[in-house]
Formats: structure tokens, sequence, C-alpha cells
């Protein structure tokens, strides 16, 4: 092995780095409403000024999003963050004042809220409401507006469906309303037949039809982006990325133009994508698709030529998989079922195969959960996180697989590690002059933090406590970088763990949630959003 370098051990708080402003940091695919989603609903207010329309991604206090553009240009406005999931919106009639609602949860801890919002001066009006959901808002005229409530069946009279009530609040002047002017408590109730939603939608309407019309109208192109949930940045410039629910793998130029696509197969689960393995030579890449239902998930892996998206071969297996790979072109399947259906039936062995899909063997990992989750990029080994003892929560190992079968290395916990839990996260390999060494986040108690630890012992070579939970990590360059749920791009040295700067995942006013990461040979960072966006910084 390798020898270690003795170096003190470190715990490095979030200090005030250099702040970079994202120089050269661009997104593509440049197209109109960068933060639109799914927008089942749009619109525009009666002044013809304001556009709003559903946002992607979460707000810094974590909640949903609605956009806020000026219908003019399309420029981005606002970001109007709540506290629950956007249920429903409508513009007043005659005013610029738009209404939305919000609802989450289940049963007694069913909650909602009604906003009133102002555009022209982002003032807005929050209206809670416990114990039942808002579901449905419209305007009926200039001075009635209209809030449907969603009531959960406490004592199961209705076999658990939702009941719903209706109020009507009349106000004859709507700007600048105070927040206790407007009373929820007067609900009537109505027939599941009769709930109004909603203003009502054209037939054949499908999410996002209302903002493609309105881009077509000035001349521009939009379409739906998904999540992208991995990204993988290809030595010749292009980028390939796997999106949430609707493209498999996509291929872009390094100017931002789509070279091609591959569709999401028929009778996929929820998620069939977001894992890519993209063999060494980057001629061939696998991608995973989830089959089946909740109660039997499988898998169908495709082989998918990187020349033209041409899917070249297929494998199945009868397991949800989670991938991991080695730097010499060895990967392997792990069985990804949740620990609830073990009793049932145990972990299938992990298949380990050649880029081409050759199986070589089978390695035994054990149980899986979230906590399970170590992809370490870049690294000569196949490495994993495995429970050790059988209790219902226990410790993990990192552990290395290899043709001599499992082999335990090092614990996950380490001597300074906060007490409680401790789950695995996304790392990455390096090696220079302290030797070999992963770097890899664990999520504590206490939060997130990103270690450095010697390869292969596992000692402690610096902790970095981060601000938000570590969406992805990836090195090049002599340069770590890190995106956090915080929406920041970090870039750390690798010997020290010393943050060197730091900048806001967005683009000319536009923020982005981030959700995957890849370091290009030449120095370039591509992240993926949760905005169907790939920010792509050419040099940090």
């Amino acid at each position: 092995m390798f020898p270690l370098v003795a170096v003190r051990n470190r715990l490095v708080a979030p200090a005030a780095p250099c702040v970079t402003e994202n120089a050269g940091m661009r997104a593509i695919p440049d197209r109109p409403f960068l933060e639109a989603g799914w927008p089942y609903w749009a619109g525009v207010s009666a002044d013809g000024v304001w556009l709003a329309a559903k946002a992607s991604g979460e707000g810094p206090g974590g909640g949903p999003r609605v956009a806020v553009y000026r219908k003019s240009d399309f420029s981005l406005w606002d970001l109007v963050e709540v506290d629950h999931d956007v249920e429903a919106f409508s513009f007043h009639p005659v005013l610029p004042l738009l209404a939305l609602v919000t609802e989450w949860g289940e049963e007694e801890d069913r909650v909602g809220g009604l906003f009133l919002y102002e555009p022209h001066t982002r003032r807005r009006v929050s209206v809670p409401v416990t114990g039942a959901g808002i579901t449905g808002v419209r305007w009926l005229d200039e001075r009635r507006l209209k809030v449907t409530f969603s009531l959960p069946d406490l004592s199961y009279e209705r076999d658990g469906e939702d009941g719903y009530a209706q109020c009507v609040i009349e106000r004859d002047v709507w700007p600048g309303v105070e927040a206790g002017e407007i009373d929820l408590g007067v609900r009537e109730a109505v027939a599941a037949e009769d709930v109004d939603w909603g203003p009502p939608l054209d037939p054949g309407y499908r999410p996002g039809d209302h903002l493609a019309a309105l881009a077509a109208e000035a001349g521009m192109t939009w379409t739906y982006r998904d999540d992208v949930m991995a990204v993988e940045a290809l030595r010749d410039g292009r980028v390939i990325c796997s999106l949430l629910r609707t493209s498999l793998l996509e291929c872009w130029s390094p100017t931002g133009s789509l070279l091609w696509s591959v569709p999401v197969p028929e009778g996929t689960f929820d998620q069939p994508g977001c894992q890519v393995y993209v063999a060494p030579d980057e001629h061939t890449a696998w991608t995973v698709v989830l089959l089946g239902d909740s109660s039997h998930r499988r898998t169908l892996l495709q082989r998918i030529d990187l020349a033209d998206g041409t899917v070249i071969a297929e494998r199945c297996l009868d397991f949800p998989a989670r991938l991991s790979a080695r730097a010499d072109g060895a990967w392997a399947a792990r069985d990804a079922r949740d620990r609830y259906r073990l009793d049932r039936e145990p972990p299938s062995g992990a298949p380990v195969f050649t880029p081409a899909g050759r199986q070589l063997g089978t390695v035994a990992l054990g149980e899986y959960d979230a906590s399970s989750a170590f992809d370490i990029r870049r690294c000569p080994h196949l490495l994993f996180l495995q429970g050790a003892g059988d209790g219902p929560s226990p410790e993990k190992w990192v552990v290395e697989a290899s043709p001599k079968g499992v082999e335990n290395l090092f614990p996950l916990r380490w001597e300074e590690c906060p007490a409680g839990p401790v789950g695995g996260g996304p790392g990455v390999y390096v090696r220079d002059a302290l030797g070999p060494g992963i770097v890899h986040a664990v999520a504590t108690t206490e939060g997130s933090l990103l270690l450095r630890r010697a390869f292969p012992h596992g000692e402690v070579v610096w902790a970095h406590r981060t601000d938000a939970e570590v969406r992805a990590v990836d090195a090049g360059g002599g340069l770590l970088h890190v995106v956090t749920g915080a929406k920041e791009l970090l870039t750390l040295r690798p010997a020290d763990g010393e943050v060197t700067a730091r900048q806001p995942t967005a683009v000319d006013g536009h923020d982005f949630t981030p959700r995957s990461l890849s370091a290009a040979p030449g120095g370039g960072v591509f992240i993926g959003t949760a905005e169907g966006r790939i920010l792509v910084l050419e040099r940090p």
C-alpha cells in the first residue's frame, strides 16, 4: 500500500472565503422561463404586465416557489417562496394581484395557506390554515374570491376520502389588504363533484401549454425540463445528462446545442433514469431504467452509444439497482430495495460487469437504505457502505469489493463524529502529496460534513462543516468542487479542505437548485439542476 503522511486532524468551519461573481457561468439550454418546472398553473395578469408560473427547486427556506416574470421580455421579476406545495393560483380579473393556495400533510397534520401577492411592490400577505389544506382558488369577480378547502377524514366516515368545503371572501378594496382582514373560518361543505378547483382549462390542456404558447408568440421555444439528476462531462467537450423522468439520456454540444436524446422506455417506474455509468473510453454509457411498481421494482440496464444515442445492448436485473464504478471500467449494480421488504426477501448479490456488460462475478453487500449512499467518483477501487450487525440501524463500514470478495476497510463513524446516526454521501478519490484518499460527505444529526480520509485505513485528514446538505462532489484541475442545498458551488483545496471560492448557482439573477456535478478534464464544472438546466462554469 501507499505510505500514509501524518497530518493533524482538523475541523474547518465555514469561513469567509473568496466570493466569485459567477465568472463564466452560463445555463444550457438557454430558453425562457428558466425556473419553470412542470407548470400546471400559469397565468398573465389582467393588465398584461406580469406572468406567473409554478417553479422548480426550492427557495432559501426550502419551500416551493412561484416564478413571476415581466411579460414584455420574460425577465425574472421575483420568486415567491411559500410554506408548502402550491395547489393553484389565479390573477385578479382587473388588478395586478395574484392569489395562490397551498396544501401539505395527511389526516391531523393537514395544513394550508392563502397568499396574496402584489407584483409591482412585491408585497404579500399570508393567511395560514390548520386542520385543512387549500386546494382551489378562483376570482368570481372584482370583489369576490372563492377558496376551496380539503378536509381530512379523521373519523373515517368517508372511508378515508377527503371532504371539501368552500368559502367566498368579499371585499370592496383588495390592494393593501392585511391578513387579519381575511376570514377563512366561514365555510360551506360541498360535494366532491361540485368542487370549484379554479379557472377552467382548455380541452386537451397539458401542463406547460400556456408557457409554450407565450414563448411561441415571441418567436422563442419553451419545453418542459425535468431535474438533471446525473451529469457527465466528456473529454471532447460534450456533456451528457439523465433527467428525472423525461429523458433517459441527452447529449449537448460544447456550445449548448442538443445533439441527441434517448427517450424513456414505456412501462417505466416513477423515476426511470437518474443514473449514468460512462465507460473509460467514453464510447458508451450504461443507464438505469426502473420497471414494475412499488411492490416489485426491477431494473433494465441500457448500453447507449455516445456517438448518436443508439441503444446497443440491454441487461435485466430483478431488483432496483444502484450503480458504482471503478476508474478502470469495472462497475457494479447493487440491490437498492427498501429495507422494509427484507423480511420477505433478502437482498440480491451485486453483479460486477466489464464496460461492455460482461458479468465478472457477484458480491454480497447486504441491506441498503438511504444512509448507505456512497458514490465515490474516479476511484480505482469499488467502494460501498455495508451495515455491521443485525440491529435496526447498524453502523456503516466502508468496504471494498474485489475478486477476493468484500473486505472491511474502516468504519464510517470516526473519533470526533457527532453522536447519533451517521449516513454516507457522494465523494471523489484524490491522490496528491498526502497520498491516496477519498473526500466524501456524511450526514449527521448536527448537519453535513465533508471529510478527507486517508486510503485505505480511513484516518481523517480534515473535516469541513457545510452550511447545507452536500448534493455532489467531484475533483478536477487540482481542486475539489462541491454543490450544496444552499445553492452554492464551493471550491476547496484537497490538501487542507480550505474553501478558496464559493459562488451561488445562479446566472443573470436566476438561481438554480443543484442536483448533480461533474468536473471536465479541461477544468470546467458542469452542474445539473432541478430546473432542468446544466450550469457551465468554464474555469473556476
